[in-house]
């Protein structure tokens, strides 16, 4: 009797575990669903939908296919010392005298914004700040600059 309800008890821990699993690597795009998300991104494009998060694997596959323009949010100081190769630079400070640079935006195309690293929050007020300029397809790379450069993937410094 105890058997039954010993192994009932861990069928049901078990498919907790296994549904809690599958929803977090599929919230956040990691392990089983990471390819199926990076698909989704290139398959989207620039698009309407609200910006949403991606990972290193996915911004790579962006830049490795020129399916995007990378935005650093980040001040103009920290641009100039090291950014994204091909970045442009939209410090979070200066949106308001920025218009200019933003209306130049491609839009067919992805725009990857980022700062510099995960616990940086400008590149997710940036990007809610594009979309609510109209600009779809925005994307947000919470890896940032730390999470490319110790990755050692292409970038260029201004100095």
């Amino acid at each position: 009797m105890k058997y039954k309800q010993a192994t009932r008890e861990s069928g049901f821990i078990i498919c907790a575990a296994l549904l809690l699993g599958f929803s977090y690597t599929f919230v956040t795009g990691k392990g089983f669903f990471a390819s199926f998300k990076a698909a989704a991104v290139v398959h989207l494009g620039a698009t309407g939908l609200a910006p949403s998060p991606i990972n290193l694997a996915e911004a790579k596959m962006l830049f490795d296919t020129d399916g995007a323009l990378f935005v650093d949010a980040r001040h103009y100081f920290d641009f100039r010392r090291g950014h994204i190769k091909s970045a442009v630079n939209i410090p979070l400070s200066e949106f308001d005298s920025r218009q200019k640079t933003i209306a130049g935006l491609p839009r067919g195309k992805v725009l990857v914004v980022y700062c510099d690293e995960s616990e940086c929050n400008s590149s997710v007020e940036l990007a809610a700040k594009l979309y609510e300029d109209g600009i779809g397809g925005v994307r947000i790379f919470f890896g940032g600059w730390q999470d490319w450069m110790n990755n050692k993937l292409p970038t260029e410094s201004s100095q």
